[in-house]
């Protein structure tokens, strides 16, 4: 995955938000609390400007008053726990993926919704020489991936119809989806099985098997799943693949805080 450095970016570049945010990262260095004078001395900047940005951020919960001194508030600490969030799930989930990967015996991995890609975001390797897989930071495409039917039927905010009719359903193979009438069947599909299958659909001769992982609240937070040869997942296996993939996704969902009964999902091939 490619990323485009900020710097490149200047011309889009706000000043006074620029300082603002240097402010922030000023009281997330500190940890303490400062007055306007100081924050004032250390920026360069006047103590007016200064004093507008502070009362602004505490209007918006980032920073707290207490006399004459401001402090982070509770908005900023949650900014920054939200920004762990990714971090944290990799972390849980490296346990749940190697036992995939054992029990399997195929590469296992968890993916993210990202735009309208599926980012790889961990990778664990068949404990078998010989291997499929995509390395961590790969986007995959929503419609022909696993992971992705996963995040496009169970992740979206808005209805999948109109976001399917956004995506680019370019041809991978002979095998990949092409037409949004199919996709939303497919999503139909896996909504009702509980798993997504990629049947050739991105690679020819790689056969790949998600299921969806819950967070505390019972929304999506990722989509695990197996990376595997034709020769080595036979279409004869999908039941059985699905049972592994569906149990440890469900086990990194209760790891994360997910509580919901654990349902008995009819599993065909």
């Amino acid at each position: 995955m490619e990323e485009r450095a900020c710097s490149n970016m200047d011309k889009y570049s706000i000043p006074n938000l620029a300082r603002a945010c240097q402010i922030l990262k000023l009281f997330s260095r500190t940890g303490g609390t400062l007055n306007s004078s100081e924050v004032a001395r250390r920026m360069q900047m006047p103590r007016t400007t200064v004093l507008r940005i502070l009362h602004t951020f505490c209007d918006e919960g980032l920073l707290v008053r207490e006399n004459k001194n401001f402090r982070a508030g509770s908005e900023l600490l949650r900014l920054g726990l939200g920004a762990m969030g990714p971090a944290h799930l990799r972390s849980v989930a490296v346990p749940t993926l190697r036992g995939l990967a054992l029990s399997t015996g195929e590469t296992s991995h968890l993916a993210l919704l990202s735009g309208d890609k599926a980012l790889i975001v961990e990778v664990c390797d068949s404990p078998h020489p010989v291997h499929a897989t995509s390395r961590a930071g790969t986007l995959a495409d929503l419609h022909a991936s696993a992971t992705g039917k996963v995040l496009l039927s169970f992740g979206l905010s808005t209805s999948a119809e109109a976001f399917v009719g956004t995506l680019d359903l370019r041809s991978r193979t002979p095998s990949t989806i092409t037409s949004t009438d199919a996709l939303l069947a497919e999503v139909e599909r896996v909504c009702r099985q509980g798993y997504a299958l990629d049947n050739e659909e991105y690679h020819v001769g790689v056969r790949c098997l998600a299921a969806p992982v819950w967070d505390a609240h019972g929304n999506l937070a990722a989509a695990m799943g197996i990376t595997a040869s034709v020769a080595s997942f036979p279409k004869r296996k999908v039941a059985e693949m699905a049972g592994h993939v569906m149990s440890a996704a469900m086990d990194l969902s209760h790891r994360l805080g997910y509580r919901a009964a654990k349902a008995a999902i009819g599993i065909n091939s």
